[in-house]
């Protein structure tokens, strides 16, 4: 089994992707959600590791900037593909099962991983001039008003720093 790299992980996504890498699904998206799931994960259990997959791989497998209801199960299938590469045991990689498969439907979890994913992704809306709205999230951390506003600037390219 290959040891455990983030960078195999952005590659393979990278490898993956088939739109502009630096369009609004692409990598400096996946980044930011990757600081925004890293950010959540400090202050709430939640399994960092299958946050940082996500970020890398729940849009990897888009075909179009518009609505595209089957990318997460793309995403999900491509993760078991890669499935080696990843080194989650079988209940996180069944939560990262999860959270690709419904990322995009607007629902939120009391699990606090898939919570994770799902708000570090929405967490970035701002990218699309889409202010995040609470109602949406699943964690307390992400709707507290100054991380809604940090992770805002940051989506807008707004150099923002957050206590804690």
């Amino acid at each position: 089994m290959p040891k455990y790299s983030l960078k195999v992980i952005q590659n393979l996504a990278r490898e993956r992707f088939r739109m502009n890498l630096n369009g609004i699904h692409g990598f400096a998206h996946w980044q930011r959600v990757h600081e925004n799931g890293l950010y959540l994960c400090r202050h709430i259990e939640a399994d960092s590791r299958v946050v940082e997959c996500f970020a890398y791989l729940h849009d990897c497998c888009r075909v179009w900037d518009g609505p595209d209801p089957a990318h997460g199960p793309r995403a999900a299938k491509f993760a078991r593909e890669i499935r080696e590469f990843l080194h989650l045991d079988d209940h996180a990689f069944e939560l990262l099962q999860l959270a690709c498969r419904g990322h995009e439907r607007g629902k939120t979890s009391d699990n606090p991983t898939i919570g994770a994913c799902w708000d570090s992704d929405r967490l970035d809306l701002g990218r699309v001039a889409i202010k995040t709205s609470p109602k949406y999230l699943s964690t307390e951390i992400a709707k507290r008003k100054s991380v809604l506003e940090w992770a805002h600037k940051r989506s807008r390219g707004i150099d923002a720093k957050i206590k804690g």
